[in-house]
């Protein structure tokens, strides 16, 4: 059997051996930078060519990335430690969004991922990826999939991959099986929880869920000081919040957004306000003359007898109890944020206004916060009719 030899000058030589074997060196430098090759073997000549050309031209568009085995899982925490722009909260949620992901591909070299492999890794989130073998929730196959395009354009951009595989991938489309309805309360149950949680045997629950009502976030209740609460002026300012991290240990940070950072007129909103807050500053100086030593002087408003802040699950803990107390709706802690955007919507507040009061941009607010009801519907389908039967 004839066996085909390189030409003169091709960067390919036959190897010693019972079958022929090619291999073929190459300088993938970019114009002006040290040298630096890169070899590979080929059973058959017309392969060792094609390689050869491929990659010449790769190099010459600039987008050549050298063969690497770095792992889904090596650039997902390089991109995490990468994000010094962001909250360890926030950090905390990328890694609970990309973590099915990475237990399913994590372990597989990044450049062996294609456009097909993303494509079937969105069918895989949509039917088993979440907990327990079953699907994951469309809201949580786009947060998946916008993060996952953050590590591969984060791994295209240090030359690991040539482009993100994942740029045009999309989830499937949204039907009406995944709009759940963010359950809110009504004018009515809003104010009889106020009563139950301002009857609470607990002082700080009765100054906590006040300020909840006033539409602050678990965070902003949990990390707002005294410093921040103007008794005279009847206002609190939020200047930073408290949450827990994935590890159960609790941080205090900046404002969630910049939105976020407000001044919120408490007793405008509920009236007695701020005498609340005048009791439970007393009765928190009494707390500590008799904590002595033991006093943890953390400058928070919502704090236990010996000044610890409340835990964020606690609080939650405590707001499911007042639900069942006050015999109102069991509604998510963050969905009494939606309940308010939803009156002060249905009283006719502008959206600006209402957005500005609970820490909004206006699109999320629009867009995110006014729950539509069928009773609203009807509210508006009569409001028009009115319009229409004086219009002539």
């Amino acid at each position: 059997m004839r066996i085909a030899q390189p030409k003169p000058g091709e960067p390919i030589r036959l190897l010693p051996g019972p079958k022929p074997r090619y291999r073929a060196v190459l300088d993938v430098a970019p114009p002006g930078a040290p040298r630096r090759q890169v070899t590979k073997t080929f059973a058959t000549i017309s392969a060792a060519r094609d390689w050869v050309t491929e990659t010449r031209t790769r190099v010459s568009q600039g987008n050549y990335t050298a063969p690497t085995k770095v792992t889904l899982r090596q650039v997902a925490d390089d991109w995490l430690n990468s994000r010094r722009d962001i909250r360890q909260r926030t950090r905390d949620g990328y890694s609970t969004v990309l973590a099915p992901i990475l237990d399913k591909y994590g372990d597989r070299p990044v450049q062996s991922f294609t456009r097909r492999d993303l494509d079937q890794m969105v069918d895989w989130m949509d039917t088993e990826g979440g907990t327990r073998g079953k699907g994951l929730a469309h809201r949580s196959q786009v947060y998946a999939l916008a993060t996952l395009r953050q590590v591969l354009d984060y791994a295209a951009s240090v030359g690991v991959i040539a482009v993100n595989p994942a740029r045009d991938v999309k989830v499937r489309r949204r039907t009406a099986a995944d709009r759940a309805q963010v359950a809110v309360w009504t004018p009515e149950e809003l104010v009889r929880f106020r009563d139950a949680a301002d009857r609470h045997q607990t002082p700080w629950v009765r100054v906590g869920f006040r300020l909840t009502l006033c539409g602050l976030r678990r965070s902003e209740v949990l990390g707002l000081r005294w410093s921040d609460v103007d008794l005279d002026a009847g206002t609190v300012t939020i200047s930073q919040g408290r949450t827990m991290l994935r590890d159960g240990t609790c941080v205090t940070d900046d404002p969630k957004s910049a939105a976020s950072a407000r001044t919120v007129p408490v007793e405008a909103m509920h009236a007695g306000t701020t005498a609340l807050l005048k009791t439970f500053r007393a009765l928190q100086a009494a707390d500590r003359l008799a904590a002595g030593e033991a006093w943890q002087d953390t400058g928070l408003v919502v704090v236990d007898t010996i000044g610890n802040g409340v835990r964020p699950d606690g609080y939650s803990v405590r707001f499911r109890g007042l639900c069942a107390t006050a015999k109102v709706p069991v509604i998510r802690l963050h969905a009494v944020r939606h309940s308010l955007a939803s009156t002060l919507h249905a009283a006719g507040v502008a959206p600006a206004s209402a957005a500005r009061l609970l820490g909004h941009e206006i699109g999320t607010h629009l867009g995110t916060y006014v729950t539509s009801t069928d009773t609203a519907a009807d509210t508006a389908a009569q409001r028009l009719a009115e319009v229409l039967s004086t219009a002539r």
